[in-house]
């Protein structure tokens, strides 16, 4: 399977979407952070600076699965493509 990079704004961290700003992190003055969601990074910093890549696929897979509607292998799949394109994995 071909796997695209969605075109919503999306968290260079976790990949779910940031279309809607309530879901968008926070930087170190409070103001909203366009790369990152609020559960990757909140004031300025990651919530979780040591976890791995393969952690983070492991960690969003189901709820890659259910918010992009694919089974849960292709949303493992689909994760292991997008997440080494994103800004904190490069």
């Amino acid at each position: 399977m071909t796997f695209k990079k969605p075109t919503e704004p999306i968290c260079q961290s976790c990949a779910i979407s940031l279309e809607n700003p309530d879901d968008k992190g926070t930087q170190a003055d409070g103001t909203l952070c366009n790369d990152y969601c609020c559960d990757c990074f909140e004031t300025g910093i990651f919530t979780e600076p040591e976890i791995s890549i393969k952690e983070m696929i492991e960690q969003t897979v189901a709820s890659t699965s259910k918010s992009r509607n694919m089974p849960m292998e292709e949303a493992k799949n689909y994760l292991e493509f997008l997440l080494p394109t994103l800004k904190r994995w490069r």
